[in-house]
């Protein structure tokens, strides 16, 4: 059980490395004028992970995960620490590995090289500073979208991981490790498709870049491993006891 529990996950962080790894099969790289009339859907698939709808989102999950959930032997409070770990736990690591790593976004490269000053210096600067630095961008870019604008000046922050996607590889490779595949294979491709549609929304805004995506599936996919591991040995142990009692 423990290895099928392994396997299951493992194939989950392989299909959601998919469009990051497109990405760089592709040589696609996110640059300014690449705007379509899709823009707006990745938007706001973006926005279903941003504060305050990533609560609301939080609480749609664990309510459909409980409900699909192939392990019944564990205790409810058992399952909502798991999910409380899974995903607050990729939310710790990415706020302690971004300013480590220091990476600038993908748009903030952009910014500055239409300034004619190095990456670094956007990020010297107060948040209210770096807000008014984006609002000069829209002169030179009149073609970004207003609420394209407002997403930038909202985050300014670095980029590596990837704080969105870390949050729906937490989510869905929770799906994958509790969900019985056979049984529930529908709201596994649904929402394999909501996390593809968010990690791509992070590439085609200038948010991040492909690396970022990778970096936080593979984090996500080592948190998942470890709880689920522990929580599915819990549930079978649990089974056993009351088999013999």
């Amino acid at each position: 059980m423990m290895s099928k529990v392994f396997i299951t996950i493992t194939i989950g962080a392989g299909l959601l490395l998919l469009p990051a790894l497109l990405t760089l099969v592709c040589h696609w790289h996110w640059q300014e004028n690449q705007l379509t009339s899709l823009n707006y859907f990745f938007y706001l698939c973006t926005q279903t992970v941003t504060r305050p709808w990533g609560m609301i989102t939080s609480l749609l999950l664990a309510g459909c995960l409980y409900c699909f959930r192939d392990c019944r032997a564990g205790h409810p409070i058992l399952l909502v620490l798991v999910m409380l770990i899974g995903v607050a736990g990729g939310q710790a690591m990415k706020s302690l590995l971004k300013p480590h790593f220091a990476e600038p976004r993908p748009y903030v490269v952009g910014i500055m090289k239409e300034l004619r000053q190095p990456a670094e210096f956007f990020y010297q600067q107060s948040k209210a500073q770096r807000q008014q630095i984006i609002r000069h961008a829209a002169a030179s870019w009149p073609k970004i979208p207003p609420w394209q604008l407002a997403h930038w000046q909202n985050e300014t922050g670095f980029s590596f991981p990837s704080g969105h996607s870390l949050f729906v590889a937490s989510w869905v490779l929770l799906f994958y490790g509790l969900v019985n595949v056979k049984r529930y294979w529908p709201v596994l491709i649904v929402v394999t498709l909501w996390a593809w549609a968010v990690m791509w929304s992070r590439l085609l805004l200038g948010m991040h870049w492909p690396q970022d995506l990778i970096a936080s599936v593979v984090i996500a996919w080592v948190i998942s491993v470890f709880l689920l591991i522990l929580y599915r040995r819990y549930c079978e142990n649990r089974s056993q006891n009351n088999f013999f009692q």
